[in-house]
């Protein structure tokens, strides 16, 4: 640099006003990283908004169910866990359905305090997944919450009305109210092969005075509250008409539920089970033919009218009845016999393969010759007296569905997996023999608000350490530059 340039850039700089410092440079530096890291967080929280309100988008369902299955649809081959936040039938109505399930899991239970809903998974024709919650009420499909034959509705008792029925399609309820002197809830058994009526399990309550009455006449020394009795009751789902079938089954808890009715192909005439006596009724309630089964024969469910009416199914009982363990109630052996309908007596008919297991409950008939029957594996030990139901949500394992043949042979048809614990299945499609339409897997979107619990705390834990791993590597790069930066020297101009 020669001199005239070295005097020229000194006296530019003398004539430059002097900069303004703050008293503390230090205090400034650190306040500008503080500024820095805010806008860091600031920036991580903004991306946290932007994701939830992304789920909130998705969270919202369509509000319109799929229209009904197109020809070559049917029962998929194979069903998967719902996620434990699936979207509900309300959310996002699925249109007919093809199966019910529930169980446990977190799928179809989820966890006590969070989200303990009393769920049933619904699987629309189309594939998609939904679900009915029933408010910490433990719900069994195919009994508590019962598919119609088309597959449109479901018959329920949410806990608020006496009956629900909900529209799959639109989600819509239709509740229904029962006789005068109905107490509390009804519970659906059987409907008839059109969908027009439905027979339902309904109760009163006797009074303590007619319990003790009872207890006097009966030579009994048991005194206590007084008890829920059921009776049978059919509901004209159109007019919403009921009428009392049959009165004196007894307390609720101690029913056999899979037994209680059939409806006849035809919809005229209803198989109902009192204690071990099975009557033939009209729709009027008046008694056609009534016999006694003894304790191990039971109606095989409400698919036990053959296709023709001409015969009844009953299931044979061989094994443990009372008191037992799980394995004796696993050994347990169910034999298909018959009934004649226009008389009650025995009589002959297809020879069908014994099933083991603690149930089984029959659905219908496939093509008019296979019965098609959930069978039931032992969840747990037999309590005597304590209103123990083999097909109840407390007492059964896990499910298959299965057809037996006139030869013999069972086929499975559906196997769920072990947390599905009650199965149903949409009796169009069962008597059309579409079995094994191609499975689809349950899609996490729509989704229920429950996501936001499940799904949110991770993502804003990962914005944080993401957030913290930022601000530390910011502040090391300080550091080096800090460390990495030579003293202040003098100017290499002279003074």
């Amino acid at each position: 640099m020669n001199e005239e340039v070295r005097y020229a850039l000194r006296d530019l700089g003398e004539r430059m006003p002097a900069a303004r410092l703050a008293s503390d440079p230090w205090l400034v530096g650190r306040r500008q990283r503080r500024r820095a890291a805010r806008r860091t967080g600031v920036v991580a929280v903004v991306a946290v908004l932007v994701g939830v309100l992304g789920l909130f988008a998705v969270l919202r369902g369509s509000g319109a169910g799929t229209m009904p299955a197109a020809a070559g649809e049917g029962v998929p081959a194979r069903i998967s866990l719902p996620w434990m936040w699936q979207a509900t039938v309300e959310q996002d109505p699925p249109g007919p359905a093809s199966v019910l399930f529930g169980g446990g899991g977190f799928g179809l239970r989820g966890i006590d305090f969070v989200d303990h809903e009393g769920k049933i998974a619904v699987v629309g024709r189309g594939g998609d997944y939904r679900m009915l919650l029933y408010g910490g009420h433990e719900s069994t499909a195919g009994e508590g919450v019962q598919l119609s034959p088309d597959g449109r509705y479901v018959a329920h008792n949410p806990g608020d009305d006496w009956l629900t029925v909900t529209d799959l399609t639109d989600a819509s309820d239709r509740a229904y109210s029962g006789p005068p002197d109905s107490d509390c809830c009804a519970s659906p058994i059987a409907w008839s092969r059109d969908g027009g009526t439905l027979v339902v399990l309904d109760s009163t309550v006797e009074s303590l005075d007619d319990r003790y009455r009872r207890i006097w006449e009966s030579g009994s020394s048991v005194y206590g509250q007084p008890v829920t009795l059921s009776r049978l009751t059919l509901v004209d789902l159109g007019t919403g008409t009921t009428r009392v079938l049959l009165d004196g089954l007894g307390d609720w808890e101690s029913l056999r539920t899979a037994s209680l009715a059939a409806f006849s192909p035809d919809g005229m005439r209803i198989a109902a089970t009192v204690g071990n006596r099975l009557s033939l009724l009209d729709r009027d309630g008046r008694t056609l033919w009534s016999r006694d089964l003894g304790p191990r024969r039971k109606l095989a469910g409400h698919g036990a009218f053959t296709a023709d009416g001409s015969r009844i199914a009953v299931t044979d009982l061989e094994g443990c009845l009372l008191d037992c363990d799980t394995a004796a109630l696993a050994a347990r052996t169910w034999t298909v016999t018959w009934l004649d309908a226009a008389t009650g007596q025995d009589v002959t008919g297809p020879t069908l393969a014994p099933v083991q297991g603690q149930a089984l409950r029959a659905l219908g008939w496939r093509l008019g010759t296979d019965l098609v029957a959930v069978r039931y594996e032992a969840g747990g030990g037999m309590i005597e007296g304590a209103g123990w139901n083999d097909t109840g949500y407390w007492e059964s394992g896990r499910v298959q569905l299965i057809a037996l043949r006139p030869d013999g042979t069972t086929e499975v048809l559906v196997d769920p997996p072990d947390e599905v614990w009650s199965l149903d299945v949409a009796r169009d499609l069962l008597e059309a023999g579409a079995f094994g339409a191609p499975a689809t897997e349950p899609r996490p979107f729509p989704a229920r608000p429950l996501i936001l619990l499940v799904a949110v705390p991770p993502a804003l834990l990962v914005a944080v350490v993401v957030g913290v791993l930022l601000l530390w590597r910011r502040h090391r790069r300080w550091l080096r530059m800090i460390r990495s930066t030579p003293p202040m020297t003098d100017p290499p101009w002279p003074a």
